[in-house]
């Protein structure tokens, strides 16, 4: 009865969370209809949350018909804390740390460090890099009186996000990397992680939280500079790549082995390397041949062609291509791959290419962990390795109020 009492109280308090994150200036009363639930059970999670800090009231509404009290208005308290969201590339970093309300509250970025010693050894060299950006953001961190309560990383590869391991990521050349174990608590506060094309779908979700869009598809389609010291024989040192995820009913798509959205494009054939059957050529110029982008995004969306109907999202968003380039993708799609359009119109679809912010994937990484939150897991399930315990997010706000719990590990 214990376990079943605490499993209600954690999953109401994520569903009231939910609600106000979406809901900005909510009522009680208003929370009460939306979830169907009594009011005196709304008012005790409110109650639960404003002495913990995460909710604030603000001024008093107009009252009902009937009379009685004026509603008084809940938001997400900006000053409870805030999520480091870290994108971490091969050449570049992004740092966006954002407030638990989904503000932006610092943002920055660097090249990623690398130590020569540890080039043949890419478990302690990813360590490595993390390390080194923490440690460098240690003091902006105290410049800026920031109270962090949890990092969570944004990386290209597999993510179990479940039992916190890097199942397989070809860039840092990491397999089944357990950084739960390895990094969990390296930092004096949660850490975790997530594939970066998911981390468009966490930003999304977040942007579009009052719009009602809950079942889109993400394409995130960069290129990427790669790094003069790490240059591996598997990867290309200069092209770009394509990540997919699927969000549906507002629920970021996994799959069984976490790899829904590993992009392999109609063109590809067996023995080749990489997502597509483009020539290398081709793939290492698509940012400064017009031909060779032409020839890619026919490629892509010839290939998106094909999953529209069996997804059927409302939106496609396309990240990461530049705004310059805009135009000149509209004009490929509608001149040499008339069928997609064809296809999203019968769908009832739509196209929305955003424009290139490099630390969109950072600050989608950020929104995750709060959005984490209030996903309510099935009773039977074993818990989460991504989705923090209430109580334990509390307590972590309660020890941030006597000093910053962001540190480096004693060597």
């Amino acid at each position: 009865m214990h376990v079943n009492n605490d499993y209600q109280r954690n999953a109401n308090i994520s569903r009231v969370f939910e609600t106000v994150w979406e809901n900005p200036n909510c009522s009680r009363i208003d929370i009460a209809r939306k979830l169907e639930v009594y009011r005196s059970t709304v008012s005790n999670i409110i109650g639960t949350l404003v002495e913990s800090g995460l909710i604030c009231e603000g001024e008093r509404g107009v009252p009902t018909e009937k009379g009685g009290r004026k509603p008084v208005f809940l938001s997400v308290n900006s000053e409870f804390g805030c999520v480091i969201g870290i994108e971490i590339q091969l050449d570049t970093y992004h740092i966006v740390i954002v407030s638990f309300n989904g503000e932006t509250v610092f943002k920055k970025e660097g090249v990623t460090p690398i130590k020569e010693s540890l080039i043949d050894k890419p478990d302690e060299l990813f360590i490595y890099m993390v390390d080194s950006i923490i440690r460098d953001l240690i003091n902006d961190i105290k410049e800026h009186s920031l109270k962090p309560l949890a990092i969570s990383l944004g990386i290209p590869g597999i993510i179990d996000t479940d039992k916190g391991i890097i199942k397989r990521s070809a860039p840092f050349r990491l397999t089944n990397f357990n950084y739960a174990k390895i990094l969990g608590e390296r930092y004096g506060m949660p850490l975790v992680m997530e594939n970066d094309a998911r981390c468009c779908s966490w930003l999304q979700l977040a942007l579009n939280k009052t719009s009602g869009k809950k079942d889109f598809l993400c394409v995130l389609a960069r290129n990427y500079a790669g790094s003069n010291r790490l240059s591996y024989p598997e990867t290309y040192e200069k092209g770009i790549g394509v990540g997919l995820s699927i969000t549906m009913n507002g629920r970021v798509i996994n799959g069984r082995n976490f790899a829904v959205g590993e992009y392999i494009s109609r063109s590809w054939t067996t023995y080749q390397k990489g997502q597509t059957g483009l020539p290398e050529a081709v793939l290492k110029t698509i940012d400064t041949v017009d031909d060779s982008y032409a020839e890619w995004v026919k490629d892509l969306f010839s290939t998106l062609t094909m999953m529209i109907p069996l997804l059927e999202p409302e939106t496609v968003f396309i990240h990461g291509q530049l705004e310059s380039r805009h135009n000149f993708m509209h004009e490929i799609i509608e001149k040499h791959v008339p069928q997609f359009a064809s296809i999203m119109e019968s769908c009832d679809s739509e196209l929305i290419v955003m424009n290139d912010d490099a630390s969109d994937i950072a600050k989608g990484a950020a929104l995750m962990f709060i959005q984490k939150l209030y996903e309510v897991q099935l009773l039977e399930s074993n818990p989460s390795y991504s989705i923090l315990r209430w109580d334990s997010l509390f307590d972590l706000h309660n020890r941030s109020k006597e000093q910053s719990l962001l540190k480096l590990p004693e060597c």
